[in-house]
């Protein structure tokens, strides 16, 4: 029995819609990024904090005396790159013993598993974020758009489950001997979105870090009444207050592009090359200061500005929708 043309017409546009918004997009989106920013070598950044990470999707080594900290797990297809990067480095994945999460999406968290395998580390993750990571990815409240949710239920994104070993609220402190990183829960993009600041002793100065999470509003995302996720809106703006008023000499993101990690890389090299001290920093001696292009409070305050034109202009948008329907 033929199915009615308006069936027909129906399951083509689903299946169009399928394979440009979850499987075109995402990979025309990923190349660009990658080739934009092709060179990823592990550098340091400042006093005991460290790149790590691919082209993109970043992942950040802060040094111990008990151990060391990794923030961000990249994709499943990173982790390896990772290890790779800390061993070039001079250091070993074994001495990583606290993993912190930022959003339990695919290129933030799908190479949590892997690394928590190497490293023997525990996991630390928001209770909002917990159990989408722990279940790797499965049942995403920020997944809205209709082509990446067929996705999502059919299991094509997601990732190895990490065991997820604590459950931090906003505010909690995470300490690993000197060491200690303030979890700051910044919702919108994901439900859990967890920003993490913390002091980094460079030299003769202590320098503040935010690893802020993302701002995008998620594709497909509906900011105006029925709200999808539910208190989408109101999330973002208490994130947006949030993150404006956290001290930052240096911020770092998920993506390398957002932060300019490459600029900001590449001038720091050159620091390092006129020095004469490759890539590891000398204690002392350095006329000119390969920390400097990292420290960058305007770029952070510009960032936050972008973002919330875009969400304004979006927001400004469906309500205007909303009022014609």
């Amino acid at each position: 029995m033929a199915l009615p043309l308006r069936h027909v017409a129906l399951v083509v546009v689903v299946a169009v819609g399928v394979l440009v918004g979850g499987v075109l997009f995402p990979l025309w989106r990923q190349a660009v990024a990658t080739s934009q920013d092709a060179r990823a070598d592990p550098h340091h950044i400042a006093g005991g904090l460290y790149f790590v990470g691919s082209p993109d999707l970043t992942s950040f080594l802060l040094l111990g005396s008990e151990g060391h900290v990794l923030i961000g797990g990249g994709d499943p297809r990173t982790a390896r790159k990772i290890v790779d990067n800390i061993e070039q480095l001079g250091f070993n994945i074994k001495d990583v013993r606290m993993l912190l999460a930022t959003d339990p999406h695919m290129d933030e968290a799908g190479g949590l598993a892997a690394l928590q395998q190497d490293s023997g580390a525990q996991l630390w993750a928001s209770a909002a974020n917990a159990d989408v990571i722990a279940a790797g990815g499965a049942d995403d409240p920020s997944i809205v758009y209709t082509p990446y949710r067929l996705l999502m239920r059919a299991g094509v994104n997601d990732y190895p489950p990490p065991r997820v070993d604590h459950r931090v609220k906003d505010g909690d402190i995470v300490r690993l001997g000197s060491l200690a990183l303030t979890a700051h829960l910044t919702p919108g993009h994901a439900p859990g979105c967890t920003t993490w600041t913390f002091t980094v002793r460079d030299r003769d100065r202590d320098l503040r870090v935010v690893h802020r999470c993302g701002l995008s509003v998620p594709y497909g995302a509906t900011l105006v009444e029925p709200e999808r996720y539910p208190g989408i809106r109101e999330d973002f703006e208490r994130t947006f207050r949030t993150v404006r008023d956290l001290p930052v000499d240096i911020w770092l993101t998920s993506h390398g592009r957002e932060y300019g990690r490459f600029r900001k890389y590449e001038e720091s090299r050159r620091a390092y090359a006129s020095s004469g001290n490759g890539n590891v920093p000398a204690a002392t001696g350095i006329e000119s200061d390969p920390v400097a292009p990292f420290i960058d409070a305007t770029g952070y305050r510009d960032s936050i500005d972008m973002a919330e034109a875009d969400f304004r202009t979006l927001l400004a948008a469906q309500q205007q929708q909303q009022q014609q329907k």
